[in-house]
């Protein structure tokens, strides 16, 4: 089963979990996968918040999907492992991944009027029994599929699967012929296509025929469960990151040809210890964190319990050739209603380095002396903190690149002439040519642009055999480490990459001289009922996994699901301060984690996994368009709506908004 969430055309994407949730103009929809079929459900008011669905669809089989067949069930192996919505363009799509590497999407204004048409024509009936509509997608990546990316600006569908690699689906947007003039000092190779490398990648950017780009990941890479788009300066698909289950981080460019992916490593063995294991990933622009003054406000604790650089099992300290990590752990204190007491399964958890219940308890007897000592008189942060906290007068530095040749003479600190190191240099395929530049109407074509390589895939067989050469493909990309990749600047202004583990959080900047935050533990299975009897799936090393995401730009927050049934909201902040002598930029603070403990205590949590979270805005009656003359009252802050969709089928929501006057989340 899978589910998620979306929010009308008028609002941002928001990524989804396992359950989808959109709202239209006119209709409240609720898609929820029930193995090889989406249940299309109209929710209502609680209690029976899903009603009967009222339509069903049954995504189509492709041929190639009967030949690769399933890798979590092999005797079944069409069924989703993952879907979501978002906007491509101006239109809303249901976009879907198998586990036998079938891809496909739905428009949803579609699946709205078929419902209508259905409702009109025969009332009463199976909504199973009706008509349902076509998908405007449908491919096959060559193995299990799990990551699913959708980028509305550049019309843009990407899949990630395990062939460890990410395939990028581009879609035509130009009817112009690509121009043929020469490019200035052209010294590329000739590759594949007939064409230099330059040739071939501003034919890319062009966008005259449907691409399928096929973006591979090193030898060092795995099974990828989670991928995001990365824009450019205007707002384009640039690159995509992927997380993969060795927790490797994966920057790949999209449109460079002779491009090598980055890589970021994890801190400890792959394989080793499943806290470790990567399960989600999300880019997330500037525009997402929200202002605050004081690093506390900032990370949601005191400046005393922040630890700086905390070390691994291995007793080495995090990337010494980044600019550091904040640990927040024992931010977890400070969780309203928090189900897992951190008093107990922080104190008993054995982790590496300092106790966090030690560490807690000793600021707190710091600041109970302080206080006495100055007879209950209050003090800024800053002024009482002054050795590890100091205000800065501008935003953090950019890294310095003198080391490394500049991007446009060279490629990531190589020579000039080694940029082009990964064309391959085999004899290529007659069918690789392109020959229908001149023609008004240019075939859809696959390409490898780290390799240079074209291909025209046009039965089974030729798909099948392309989708079994992944691993000759990854045995000739070489990655580029995180230290010595030259970023362009934008990225490490702009951006930064929040990651999931099976308990843990880190926001990582693409600036290496800027301050990672990480916080352990913060979707624990800790049974704080001493249930008994507990389904093998709820077991720790099975259901602590954060592999649902939601992000939700207007409430400056993320959502994060773990299979054990419970939720983080995270509140995105940023501010200009330094603790501990790091510079802190951006960091992000735990508000709720959902089912609290009075809920719990009250047994609403169920005795099951949570297979899916939804999120999408919740219609205010009282909007009735533009007020012009100022004259209607204020109205409420903007409430989303959170669905918790668990195994046995239960459901819990949530109302989610900011408080207008100090923008504290509220729960309803």
């Amino acid at each position: 089963m899978d589910l998620s969430i979306t929010p009308p055309r008028t609002f941002s994407e928001i990524h989804i979990g396992n359950t989808c949730h959109v709202q239209t103009a006119a209709n409240r929809l609720y898609f929820a996968a029930y193995q090889d079929k989406i249940h299309v459900f109209q929710p209502r008011k609680a209690p029976n918040v899903l009603p009967p669905p009222c339509l069903i669809l049954t995504p189509k089989k492709s041929k190639l999907a009967r030949v690769i067949g399933g890798i979590v069930d092999t005797g079944f192996g069409h069924q989703m492992n993952s879907i979501m919505v978002g906007n491509l363009g101006n239109l809303e799509v249901l976009f879907f991944a198998f586990d036998d590497g079938d891809v496909g999407a739905y428009y949803t204004h579609s699946i709205a009027r078929c419902i209508r048409t259905n409702s009109c024509h025969s009332p009463g009936t199976g909504s199973h029994r009706m008509a349902g509509p076509k998908e405007f997608f449908h491919d096959n990546v060559g193995l299990s599929a799990w990551g699913l990316a959708i980028h509305q600006q550049s019309r843009l569908l990407a899949v990630s699967s395990n062939k460890h690699e990410v395939t990028v689906f581009a879609f035509a947007m130009s009817k112009n012929p690509v121009e043929g003039q020469p490019l200035d000092e052209d010294r590329s190779p000739v590759v594949w296509s007939g064409q230099t490398a330059l040739e071939l990648e501003r034919h890319l950017k062009s966008r005259t025929r449907m691409w399928r780009i096929v973006l591979p990941i090193a030898a060092e890479g795995h099974n990828i469960p989670s991928i995001s788009f990365c824009d450019d300066e205007n707002g384009d698909a640039e690159k995509v990151v992927a997380f993969d289950i060795h927790g490797n981080t994966w920057i790949l460019d999209i449109w460079q040809v002779g491009s090598y992916p980055v890589i970021y490593r994890p801190n400890s063995t792959p394989g080793v210890n499943h806290q470790r294991l990567g399960w989600g990933v999300l880019v997330l622009p500037d525009s997402s964190f929200r202002e605050t003054s004081t690093a506390s406000e900032c990370l949601g604790l005191p400046v005393s319990e922040i630890i700086r650089n905390e070390v691994d099992r291995s007793g080495m300290i995090k990337h010494a050739e980044f600019g550091g990590w904040l640990d927040i752990t024992c931010s977890l204190y400070y969780v309203r209603d928090l189900a897992p007491d951190p008093f107990v399964f922080l104190k008993n958890r054995h982790l590496a380095g300092p106790s966090y219940h030690k560490v807690h308890m000793n600021a707190l007897q710091a600041t109970i002396k302080s206080a006495a000592a100055q007879d209950q008189t209050s003090a800024s942060e800053e002024d009482d903190l002054s050795d590890v906290v100091d205000s800065l007068s501008e935003e953090p530095k950019e890294i310095n690149n003198e080391h490394y040749v500049v991007i446009g003479r060279a490629y990531f600190g190589l020579a000039p002439g080694d940029r082009w190191r990964a064309i391959t240099k085999e004899t290529p395929p007659a069918d690789s040519v392109l020959t229908d530049l001149e023609d008004p109407v240019h075939l859809g074509r696959t390409i490898v642009p780290c390799l240079g390589q074209t291909f025209l895939l046009r039965n089974t067989g030729e798909i099948l055999a392309f989708a079994g050469s992944s691993a000759v493909r990854k045995g000739n990309v070489r990655p580029i480490e995180f230290c010595r990749a030259p970023l362009p600047s934008h990225l490490n202004k702009n951006f930064a990459i929040l990651r999931t583990t099976a308990t843990d959080v880190q926001l990582q900047p693409f600036n290496r001289k800027g301050t990672g935050i990480m916080c352990r533990t913060v979707l624990t299975h800790h049974n704080h009922l001493g249930r008994r009897n507990e389904p093998w799936d709820l077991h720790s090393q099975i259901s602590e996994r954060i592999s649902m995401l939601l992000h939700v730009p207007e409430l400056n927050l993320v959502v994060l699901g773990s299979l054990n049934g419970r939720v983080a909201l995270l509140t995105l902040t940023k501010t200009v301060r330094r603790v501990h002598g790091q510079p802190l930029r951006r960091g992000f603070r735990v508000d709720w984690v959902l089912p609290r403990k009075s809920e719990e205590e009250k047994r609403l949590r169920p005795l099951c996994t949570l297979h899916g979270i939804a999120m999408s805005p919740v219609p205010d009656p009282r909007a009735r368009g533009l007020d012009l003359h100022g004259t209607r009252p204020r109205l409420p802050p903007v409430r989303y709506r959170l669905i918790l969709h668990y195994l046995d089928h239960s459901i819990l929501t949530y109302d989610i908004a900011r408080r207008v006057d100090d923008g504290d989340l509220m729960i309803f």
